[in-house]
């Protein structure tokens, strides 16, 4: 024993410690006595020299900062073993610090507390792949989950508790599929939650989407679409920018949101191209090119003779002030013009079915047609979904079914008996 020790205090160190070495040969004494009243030793590495913020108790890494509205230091466990993983580990912990703040200490947070936080992030940081409408809508729903879990700690959620919160959305007259998408923001947000190590299950595990049956829709038609332009020109003081926007999505087949997002820049009459998407906010994140037809072409230059000289958008927000944004949205004009024009079922989206329908009764191709619309299928969706046609098109089209054959007429008494007496 005697010899143990003195090998142990001539190597210089204790005889209750080890020496560990990473990867670029810095060593670092780590203690073995797994005692809580070991107290706080700093950490030094192969050239005595501290490393800062690094603290070590009872064979553990620490790492030691401040954090604002806290009287002390907080001491914050690693799992690193090594110095140059603790370095990477503690880089990592401050960047968070810095960026979205560290977690309260003691009671683990509430649904409100993580889901703010959550909220936040995203609307901070510009690559995180989540698009800024899709923010807002998730931090709409989070309004709902936050009324009725919103006290509950994150490890406390219970698949009760989200089977309930359903079964109250539906009660009080909401769609299956808003229920649906509900129960998706509620998993983005728990899956980041599990990710960070704050709960090790997620509650909405078994959970099974409501079955959501889509009504059918008429297919708008060039009449209907004449009312609702005639209606729209009046029904508001925002009447003529929604005429503009009605008839830049049935003439583009642009969807509602990524057609408010379109500049001057993004149109080339020289070429004949109007590119969709190039800001990157479009459903796929890709932009798409779609060629002028005569009445998108004409409608363009009728709006770029009428553009506002203090904005580079196809439509600026009226209340833009000395900023220059694109329109939110145009929802409660529409909703006044669908009314006047007795077309309250009418949504954004049927003016994209209308032109992809008007396409596909003018002969284009499923894939051009796809292309122009931003699907990426090929055009399968095209005929599966969107190729409504009218009724009228599809007897026109049934008078050109031609089989080539000639009939032949047989003799009037050629029946069984004639037969059986010949």
């Amino acid at each position: 024993m005697l010899l143990c020790y003195n090998l142990f205090y001539f190597d210089g160190m204790q005889p209750h410690e080890t020496s560990s070495k990473d990867a670029s040969g810095d060593s670092i004494a780590v203690k073995q006595n797994n005692s809580h009243t070991t107290s706080f030793t700093s950490v030094r590495d192969s050239r005595k020299r501290k490393v800062r913020g690094l603290w070590q108790r009872g064979g553990k890494l620490y790492l030691q900062t401040r954090v604002e509205g806290e009287k002390s230091a907080r001491r914050i466990p690693l799992k690193a073993v090594s110095l140059e993983a603790a370095k990477i580990e503690m880089a990592n912990i401050l960047k968070k610090k810095r960026e979205v703040g560290l977690d309260k200490t003691g009671i683990r947070q509430t649904f409100t507390e993580y889901a703010d936080k959550y909220v936040k992030f995203y609307e901070s940081v510009n690559a995180s792949g989540k698009k800024p409408r899709t923010v807002a809508r998730e931090k709409h729903s989070l309004v709902h989950w936050k009324k009725t879990i919103g006290h509950v700690r994150l490890d406390k959620i219970t698949k009760a508790m989200i089977v309930g919160f359903v079964k109250q959305r539906l009660q009080d007259g909401l769609t299956p599929r808003t229920a649906n998408l509900d129960v998706i923001v509620l998993r983005s947000v728990l899956k980041e939650a599990r990710e960070e190590g704050l709960i090790s299950t997620m509650p909405t595990e078994g959970i099974t989407p409501k079955k959501v049956v889509t009504p059918h829709r008429p297919l708008l038609s060039p009449a209907d679409f004449q009312k609702l332009c005639e209606a729209s020109s009046k029904c508001s003081k925002n009447g003529n920018q929604l005429l503009d926007y009605l008839k830049f999505l049935a003439f583009s087949g642009a969807r509602r949101d990524e057609a408010l997002t379109v500049a001057w820049e993004n149109v080339e009459f020289d070429r004949g191209l109007l590119c969709i998407g190039s800001d990157g906010l479009s459903k796929n994140s890709q932009a798409r090119y779609i060629d002028l037809n005569s009445n998108l072409e004409a409608h363009l230059r009728d709006m770029w003779e009428r553009r506002a000289p203090d904005s580079k958008w196809l439509f600026p927000s009226p209340q833009r002030g000395k900023k220059d944004i694109p329109a939110r949205t145009f929802r409660e004009s529409l909703i006044l013009a669908r009314r006047e024009a007795g077309a309250e079922w009418m949504a954004f989206h049927d003016l994209r079915h209308y032109f992809i329908s008007m396409c596909v009764m003018a002969g284009i191709d499923f894939m051009t047609i796809a292309e122009w619309v931003g699907h990426q299928d090929g055009g399968v969706l095209i005929g599966k979904v969107y190729g409504h046609l009218l009724d009228g098109h599809k007897k026109n089209m049934a008078t050109k079914l031609v089989f080539g054959l000639s009939l032949v007429k047989l003799p009037e008494n050629n029946n069984c008996e004639a037969s059986q007496a010949g």
